[in-house]
């Protein structure tokens, strides 16, 4: 915020616009759309997080099927316009990191020794990136991992959607909703589904391949080609896959 201008009304934004997502969405938990004024009115959890910009804990659970080509050749015949996993990225942080994003603090090895140039979360889409052969400009829809509204913000630079410290400025802008240039979380999110770890991480490949197949009814995003993930777990270790069709 003290870097580059976002505000409380930016994040609770996030939040409106995933819960206006998730209002369509069948397996979502939370389907109640909110206003701005909801989430500023929330207690403050953590300054500038306030209870409705975080999302709940929950159960959960989700499944893929996965099969090599010949299979899917075998039972579905031609795979033209089928999605398929295009990459698979998992990242770790690299020492000195061991835990990220900590400035400043005692335990901190960053403090003695110089951190890496590129940060872990964007160590996780270069990797899928140049595993599947395409750039942030080819992509067409994203689920994040938003654990809160202002890591959703995050992710938007992280994923290259846009330049560092212009996250805020993408929302504003209407790109991320559905109907807009790149909509992120059109499923509602975490926002809608709560944290159920790990099912989380396989809903959102679930969501962009309904999504590349036109099954996602009423908040499907029209002529989408190339979706990516994006997740996060204990002590920065992520991941993301990229699915096309």
């Amino acid at each position: 915020m003290d870097l580059y201008g976002a505000t409380a009304e930016d994040f609770a934004q996030v939040k409106v616009k995933n819960s206006r997502h998730g209002l369509q969405n069948p397996n979502a938990r939370y389907r109640k759309e909110s206003a701005i004024e909801d989430v500023l009115a929330s207690p403050v959890v953590s300054d500038p997080l306030r209870q409705l910009d975080i999302c709940a804990t929950s159960d959960g659970a989700a499944a893929l099927i996965v099969a090599s080509k010949s299979f899917a050749e075998k039972h579905l015949g031609s795979l033209e316009g089928v999605p398929s996993v295009r990459a698979i990225s998992t990242v770790t942080p690299q020492y000195p990191q061991h835990l990220p994003e900590l400035p400043d603090i005692a335990t901190d090895s960053t403090a003695v020794v110089a951190a890496p140039e590129r940060v872990f979360k964007d160590q996780i889409l270069d990797a899928a990136y140049a595993e599947a052969g395409i750039g942030p400009e080819d992509v067409s829809l994203a689920e994040v991992y938003d654990l809160s509204t202002a890591l959703e913000l995050d992710w938007y630079e992280h994923l290259g959607l846009c330049p560092k410290g212009e996250g805020e400025q993408l929302l504003r802008s209407g790109a991320t909703t559905i109907g807009g240039r790149v909509p992120v979380n059109p499923s509602g999110g975490l926002a809608c589904f709560g944290e159920a770890i790990p099912a989380q991480a396989i809903a959102q490949v679930c969501e962009l391949t309904w999504q590349l197949k036109g099954q996602a009814t009423g908040r499907q995003v029209e002529g989408a080609k190339v979706g990516v993930t994006a997740n996060q777990g204990l002590f920065g270790h992520g991941s993301s896959v990229i699915v096309a069709r």
